[in-house]
């Protein structure tokens, strides 16, 4: 997944914003693992850049949280106990659910239609067992539902808790979890936000978050 990088033709600013947005989506799909290191020095060779722009990515990152700093030179993805991990999901459930509630009001056929498109996505992707091509796919579609609340501030915090629990969510479907029993719920959330059932469409989507703090829960 990563991005195709010019140093020749991008600044410095420029250059950590797609190292930035990179790194992001990769926590956010799970290409990164809870407690997995990262080096300057070996992004940096990665992305073929100078370590300025990647020092300052991974900066931007341990200031939302998303990594920790542990070494002049190095940081981490954190290594949350169970109970902090489902404390985030809690959290995801309770924020995207207010948000599929809202987002009854606007959403247009269209929406249905690219919302169908990511669920069939997700059971393409999931049936070669591709986890980052489902957890994209899945972002994707939760991503397009909360967008539809036109709620700036609300859309940031559910998307930095899926920067956070991207990591834990990969690690539970992967290794925790028999991969038959987890595929969500989005056709319900689809046929609530269809019928224009609020009170539903925010059960089925904080249930959908809920299965991440339950497994954690269990684990605790």
């Amino acid at each position: 997944m990563d991005k195709a990088i010019n140093p020749e033709k991008d600044g410095s600013e420029n250059l950590s914003a797609q190292i930035y947005a990179d790194l992001r989506l990769k926590l956010i799909v799970g290409e990164l693992r809870p407690a997995e290191s990262l080096s300057i020095r070996t992004l940096a060779e990665k992305y073929n850049v100078s370590a300025m722009p990647v020092r300052e990515a991974l900066r931007q990152l341990a200031s939302e949280n998303a990594l920790i700093g542990v070494a002049k030179k190095a940081y981490r993805v954190p290594d949350l106990t169970s109970d902090e991990a489902a404390n985030l999901f809690f959290l995801r459930a309770v924020l995207e659910g207010a948000a599929a509630e809202v987002a009854v009001a606007n959403i247009k056929e269209a929406d249905f239609t690219l919302l169908s498109r990511f669920v069939d996505d997700m059971e393409k992707t999931w049936a070669k067992r591709d986890c980052s091509a489902f957890l994209l796919s899945n972002f994707h579609f939760h991503r397009h539902v909360y967008s539809l609340t036109g709620n700036g501030a609300l859309q940031d915090m559910i998307e930095a808790l899926y920067v956070r629990t991207g990591p834990w969510l990969a690690l539970g479907i992967v290794n925790l979890e028999n991969p038959d029993h987890w595929m969500g719920e989005h056709p319900e959330i689809i046929a609530a936000l269809r019928a224009g059932d609020a009170a539903e469409a925010r059960r089925l989507t904080e249930e959908d978050a809920r299965w991440g703090m339950q497994l954690y829960r269990e684990l605790g």
